[in-house]
């Protein structure tokens, strides 16, 4: 910035350019050159916070545009487990679970469900017998099957085993010398065997489950002896 002359000079400068007028007093120069000095000292003031405005406005963007690259992900949804729809889904310890049957029915036991894996293997007209798809091991052997019959016209008396329910029916539970299950329960007109080997893995409460879907029909006939 150019300074302003000093006062004398400035006098005698103003009285030559004023030619024979009256020259100035010398208050009247001290006024005018403070308001001149006030006036450079504004303009200046405005250019430099000018400046400073334009500096802060480029800061503000440049914040906003590294705190937009470094707004985080969103973390995807973990998606929770699900849960099995009914006590028969869940598989016993060793064993098997119980599944919906859907396929072509057998004369003399109609079934709701069999272990998880196996077919009905077929009937006559004293026994059902469930296997796995891969046993052909005829329908006179009952190892490692689930089999539906009726009870012998030979056998009187109670069933032996601990009193369980078949949904409302009595029934009895019992567990033979090799591991195997016999559930015996009355369905009214009936007097009906469940046998489970003991190498299917089922749980008690599961031979229970899949004699309540069992229904017997006018096929079905008791053997004798």
């Amino acid at each position: 910035m150019t300074d302003l002359p000093e006062l004398p000079d400035l006098t005698a400068r103003l009285h030559r350019l004023g030619g024979d007028g009256p020259a100035p007093t010398d208050e009247t120069i001290r006024r005018d050159l403070a308001r001149g000095r006030g006036a450079s000292r504004r303009r200046a003031f405005r250019a430099g916070t000018a400046g400073l405005t334009l500096v802060a406005v480029a800061g503000i963007g440049t914040a906003i545009a590294v705190n937009a690259e470094r707004t985080p992900p969103t973390s995807p949804s973990i998606a929770a487990p699900s849960s099995p729809s009914s006590p028969s889904d869940v598989s016993e310890p060793g064993g098997v679970q119980l599944v919906a049957y859907t396929g072509e029915q057998q004369p003399g036991f109609v079934v709701a469900k069999v272990p998880a894996g196996f077919v009905l293997e077929g009937a006559t007209p004293f026994n059902l017998n469930v296997a796995r798809a891969d046993d052909h091991s005829g329908l006179d052997v009952f190892e490692d099957k689930l089999v539906v019959m009726l009870e012998s016209q030979s056998v009187t008396g109670k069933p032996e085993g601990a009193p369980v329910k078949v949904g409302d029916l009595d029934g009895w539970m019992r567990t033979v010398e090799d591991g195997t299950q016999v559930l015996t329960y009355d369905d009214g007109e009936h007097r009906v065997v469940v046998q489970a080997w003991k190498s299917l893995g089922l749980s008690d409460q599961q031979v229970i489950e899949f004699a309540e879907g069992v229904t017997v029909t006018a096929e079905a006939q008791a053997g004798v002896g």
